[in-house]
């Protein structure tokens, strides 16, 4: 109910309700100042902190720009236009710092690297680096339930093509299996019996596999992350 209250605030407020956006700008007033702090990397006030007007401005944007059909949340999105809004008032200014420049394309690097590190230049066209951007906002998110952190793809990718291709068809035989799937969700684990019966594979196999079977199988199961299918590649 919540969430189809912002929408329609939203859709107020893109039609000229200036009440709509008020209310949104007040129901997001905390959300806006811990996202400019945490990207600024120090506390900011209303008072005295220029970056909280930058931001304010873009959360202002956002409202105009989401599209309400999207599956994206409307935090995600607007999060990111904070974020790159800062970032570019940052650089007007001259104290813009490397480490938050390039975090956005680290992640989206590291994204690449974990899910079998298909180019950004053989993405889809239809997908903007914007909509990447929150895409891996939304990924990082539904990782973090499984104690998965996006920055450890790399390192659990399997090396071998035939390590790699076995776990991606056990990510898809979970993917078709309902009770596996349920299972998955509600304990955080792999159903590593059912999976060795299923798969033919050893209980090691799994158990060492784990963090990359649930990366992909968390892009195959949230429809609001199927655009990350074209990073996995899996094999037809």
């Amino acid at each position: 109910m919540w969430i189809s209250n912002i929408k329609q605030l939203i859709l107020n407020a893109q039609n000229g309700d200036e009440f709509s956006r008020e209310k949104l700008i007040k129901k997001h007033r905390n959300f806006i100042a811990k996202v400019s702090s945490v990207t600024c990397g120090r506390y900011l006030t209303w008072e005295n902190d220029e970056e909280l007007s930058i931001a304010l401005i873009a959360f202002n944007e956002s409202i105009d720009a989401f599209d309400t059909e999207e599956s994206i949340k409307f935090t995600s999105f607007a999060q990111t236009v904070i974020k790159r809004r800062l970032i570019d008032y940052f650089r007007s200014q001259g104290k813009y710092r490397n480490e938050i420049l390039s975090s956005s394309s680290k992640e989206t690097d590291e994204l690449e690297s974990g899910i079998n590190a298909q180019s950004i230049s053989n993405y889809d066209d239809s997908i903007t680096q914007e909509n990447l951007a929150l895409l891996i906002d939304e990924y990082k998110t539904q990782l973090a339930e499984y104690s998965i952190d996006i920055h450890d793809l790399p390192k659990v990718s399997p090396k071998h093509r035939d390590t790699r291709e076995s776990l991606m068809k056990t990510a898809q035989t979970l993917v078709k299996n309902q009770e596996m799937v349920n299972y998955l969700r509600k304990y955080g684990q792999l159903p590593v019996k059912q999976l060795c019966q299923e798969t033919g594979l050893s209980r090691k196999v799994l158990e060492r596999g784990r963090k990359y079977i649930i990366s992909l199988v968390v892009i195959l199961i949230e429809p609001s992350l199927s655009p990350l299918k074209k990073f996995s590649n899996f094999p037809r």
